[in-house]
């Protein structure tokens, strides 16, 4: 069996979400979770174990280390792929994420530290996460990257629009006009382009 990578991490990403609920990630479990047959799971589980991203626990699996690692990557990766420029091949080449984050991008130290807590906290895959910009009035998310430059990761911060932080979609205007939102008890209106830089876990609606 040929095994795609961004597959391979999904399940990491399942195994990882399963037991920050408190469960024991074995094959049935992750199939449920999954949506797909039990024997792909036990062929994918060999392979993680193989690669040293899981460990096997007598019927239940465990992240590794270097597991935990590969999930951050992967994370890191997508986001800054669909939310920064839209293009898987600007991560190829990159291996200094934190200084490329610093020094492309101009998010600081907080800033940082706040988006690889939310990395590692986030339950689910990344793949679900939305724009901001593509939120509908009434959803709740809460915020887990701001992917733009320095200036405007500031004003957004100053807002009170950082990771972690939850957000209500109050209302939004037709087409890309702006978007109104409800944040730390304050209403505050972000243009269409800023927004769909933010990308958010939808949790939600009122």
């Amino acid at each position: 069996m040929s095994i795609r990578g961004d597959v391979l991490f999904c399940t990491l990403e399942v195994v990882m979400t399963l037991r920050k609920r408190g469960l024991h990630p074995n094959d049935s479990l992750i199939a449920e979770e999954l949506r797909i047959p039990l024997n792909e799971v036990k062929q994918l589980m060999e392979e993680a174990v193989k690669q040293g991203f899981v460990v096997k626990k007598n019927d239940y699996y465990d992240l590794t280390e270097e597991g935990l690692k590969e999930v951050i990557r992967h994370r890191e990766r997508f986001i800054h792929d669909r939310f920064v420029h839209g293009d898987s091949r600007w991560s190829s080449g990159i291996t200094n994420w934190y200084k490329h984050w610093r020094q492309k991008h101009g998010l600081t130290r907080g800033l940082l530290t706040n988006f690889y807590n939310m990395l590692t906290e986030l339950e689910g895959r990344v793949e679900d996460l939305k724009p901001l910009s593509e939120m509908r009035p009434g959803e709740r998310g809460i915020i887990v990257s701001i992917a733009c430059g320095l200036g405007a990761a500031r004003r957004v911060a100053e807002m009170g629009l950082t990771p972690g932080v939850e957000v209500l979609v109050t209302r939004r205007a037709p087409l890309r006009g702006p978007i109104e939102v409800e944040v730390r008890d304050t209403r505050v209106v972000l243009g269409y382009g800023l927004a769909s830089k933010i990308a958010v876990k939808v949790v939600r609606a009122s």
